[in-house]
């Protein structure tokens, strides 16, 4: 699991800059919807997602703890279809929109699982580390033969260069991927998740949002 030099606690990732009211990025997803993020001093509202659970997401095709990170994130994305929406931002330049349409619709085909034991054999030092990859791996695997989509929102790099970049800059994140920004439905930066989190954090995550009222889910 790759990590992230972060200089700003969790609750006050956004806090650079007393004015973010120009902070405006209209995004295109692969598929052509269009997503509008507005900067503010707590975090980003996300059009037309206000009053929902936004984790968004940077990650990259070769990325092997990024791979493992698709089956929850389809299966979190159905279970709370009402409550969360999960926008995906592909970070790198010479995958095109073409072929990320490619991807998300046939994974199965297109998931590289020798990217994955790279990661297990070169990155997974200790023993206790790869036998923590053993489920993420086999769930992986499980996800390739039952042939689904990915039915979340996923951005190409060409069209979210800019967005990146400012989160980049705001969240002082040194582009490690995957990394997971997690926006209450106010739109307010309530958490982070730098590295491949399990479906139980992220499921923890959402409970805890949806269950107090002043993160305004709707």
């Amino acid at each position: 699991m790759k990590k992230i030099l972060l200089a700003l606690a969790t609750m006050g990732i956004f806090a650079m800059g007393a004015d973010a009211s120009n902070d405006i990025f209209p995004v295109s997803t692969i598929d052509g919807k269009m997503i509008r993020f507005e900067g503010t001093d707590g975090g980003v509202v996300t059009s037309p997602y206000q009053g929902k659970i936004v984790f968004i997401e940077f990650w990259g095709t070769w990325c092997g703890p990024c791979l493992l990170s698709i089956p929850h994130h389809v299966e979190l994305q159905d279970e709370y279809k009402d409550k969360l929406r999960i926008i995906s931002f592909e970070t790198t330049p010479n995958v095109t929109k073409k072929e990320l349409l490619e991807y998300v619709a046939d994974p199965s085909t297109h998931i590289d699982m020798k990217r994955v034991s790279f990661y297990l054999n070169k990155k997974a030092k200790s023993q206790a580390a790869k036998e923590s990859l053993k489920k993420p791996i086999e769930t992986l695997e499980a996800f390739k033969a039952s042939k689904k989509k990915i039915q979340y929102d996923t951005v190409a790099y060409a069209d979210g260069k800019g967005f990146v970049d400012y989160i980049a800059n705001r969240a002082q994140w040194a582009g490690f991927i995957p990394f997971l920004i997690v926006l209450d439905g106010n739109g307010n930066a309530v958490d982070m998740v730098p590295g491949m989190p399990n479906k139980e954090k992220l499921e923890e995550i959402i409970q805890r949002l949806i269950k107090d009222k002043k993160y305004g889910i709707k």
